[in-house]
């Protein structure tokens, strides 16, 4: 969105929230047309620590959003819309919210908020490293260039880029996940082994309580989250062979099922754009008995939408009035 464009947006959202139009035009765009559409929300961490290298949506943010949320919408766990979705009972002005990986955070930080409102969840666990002290190949770069001791890197296609201060790491992060995520799997691994060697992170550096624990995952599963299956390592899986893609997929089902004492019934693809699922990784996904699965494409999800292709995403405005105002508008494109 062009920055005039952005700014008009801001500018009629504050006026509606200012005259108390907001929530009547929400509550209406639901009404609007014979098909009922719903976005899913998808976060990754809530938490105050304001680190560029791990993005997240802060606790007091993330309470101004859930607060406009349950305000307007009827949120549903992501199952019981998609059953809903099958025999055309979905209500107006409904909702999902998902968080991704199977952050520790999102019990410490998110669960709170979303119990005060009576808001259920879905949490798509990366089951690999749920209670183990490991955390995914993505942390892991983001962590090598926060605490680079070198002046430069020298990057796999041959280029060297300066990261002696924040920004040029932080560009840096951003060229190296583009580049790392192209590449088949086997490679990729190898890349990340040598980014995160010594050369870049201190050996003394450990990831304990980044992620969930499975006492966690079973605190949220009391608190009203449903559980969805992640993979295991958090692979691309139009990366990888089909082998190693069922044993991702049916591995990470057959951990929560172990762990929780029943099969998830919803999955969420690595990364999730068009690029980076296929339609054989759709069969395998189906054939391991999921009900549904989640992307990360832009739009909302009617009786039209694939089951094994539901979209989701923001939007992630820190303006308020402006999150309400897109959320809103977002529900048009499908109506």
């Amino acid at each position: 969105m062009s920055g005039l464009l952005a700014s008009a947006v801001r500018r009629i959202a504050s006026g509606l929230d200012c005259v108390g139009l907001m929530k009547p035009l929400s509550l209406a765009v639901g009404h609007i047309g014979r098909r009922s559409a719903f976005p899913i929300l998808k976060y990754h961490r809530v938490n105050d620590e304001g680190d560029p290298f791990f993005p997240s949506v802060s606790t007091e943010l993330f309470e101004q959003q859930m607060a406009v949320i349950a305000r307007v919408y009827t949120v549903l766990p992501l199952e019981e819309l998609t059953d809903r979705m099958a025999r055309s009972a979905v209500p107006r002005n409904a909702l999902a919210i998902t968080f991704d990986d199977g952050y520790r955070d999102n019990l410490t930080h998110a669960a709170p908020v979303l119990a005060r409102y009576g808001l259920p969840a879905t949490i798509f666990l990366a089951t690999g490293f749920i209670g183990t002290g490991d955390v995914p190949w993505f942390d892991r770069v983001a962590l090598a260039f926060k605490t680079a001791r070198a002046s430069e890197w020298r990057t796999p296609w041959g280029e060297t880029i300066r990261i002696e201060g924040l920004p040029q790491r932080l560009a840096a992060l951003d060229r190296a996940l583009e580049h790392l995520k192209s590449l088949a799997e086997k490679e990729m691994r190898a890349a990340v082994e040598t980014l995160s060697s010594d050369v870049l992170v201190p050996a003394q550096h450990t990831s304990k309580n980044q992620m969930l624990s499975w006492d966690d995952v079973h605190a949220l599963a009391g608190l009203g989250f449903s559980i969805g299956a992640h993979t295991v390592s958090h692979p691309i899986l139009s990366q990888v062979s089909a082998e190693r893609a069922w044993r991702e997929i049916d591995g990470s089902r057959a951990m929560i099922e172990a762990a929780c004492g029943r099969p998830p019934r919803v999955f969420a693809y690595p990364n999730g754009g068009a690029a980076d699922y296929t339609d054989a990784v759709v069969r395998l996904v189906r054939e391991a008995g999921f009900q549904c699965a989640v992307t990360t494409r832009f739009g909302v999800n009617t009786a039209a939408t694939p089951r094994y292709e539901l979209r989701r995403g923001g939007p992630w405005e820190e303006h308020i009035p402006t999150f309400a105002f897109k959320l809103a508008a977002y529900r048009l494109t499908e109506a």
